[in-house]
């Protein structure tokens, strides 16, 4: 996904409210109104000054979602936090499952491309050794559920 077709302000409020960090902390920390703060958000297009300043105080290395972050601000590696820098773990959880269903979406595309192509050709084998792999694949995912 290219940067364009982020919503900037909707992935740092989701970010924000994972951490836990009170809004109107964040908003009085900032010297801004709640009200401001939550426009902020609605915001697409959010400057990368703010959030490189949300982040520092909630303690989140946001050029981690916004790489393109450090280029645009002129920041050296001295200027970012380490990736560990005071994550939160909800935010952490948040970040990798945005990241493994975008994966799975993925996962799923290639699968439904191969099988049309599969279905296209006729071939039939090919055909059912795929079912077989995607059958396995949710008989494993039913064992790790009942083992957690």
């Amino acid at each position: 996904m290219s940067s364009n077709n982020i919503h900037r302000g909707e992935i740092v409020e989701k970010i924000v409210r994972k951490s836990g960090y009170s809004l109107s902390k964040l908003a009085k920390k900032l010297t801004i109104s709640r009200n401001t703060l939550y426009n902020r958000f609605k915001n697409p297009h959010l400057k990368y000054h703010f959030i490189r300043k949300v982040g520092e105080t909630i303690h989140y290395n946001f050029t981690i979602d916004f790489p393109e972050m450090k280029e645009e601000l002129g920041l050296t590696e001295a200027d970012v936090p380490p990736l560990d820098y005071g994550e939160n773990q909800s935010a952490l959880l948040w970040r990798l499952e945005t990241k493994y269903s975008k994966l799975l979406e993925k996962y799923n595309k290639l699968l439904e491309i191969v099988v049309s192509v599969v279905d296209a050709n006729e071939l039939h084998d090919f055909r059912q050794e795929i079912a077989a792999i995607v059958e396995r694949g949710k008989e494993k995912g039913k064992g790790k559920k009942g083992k957690v």
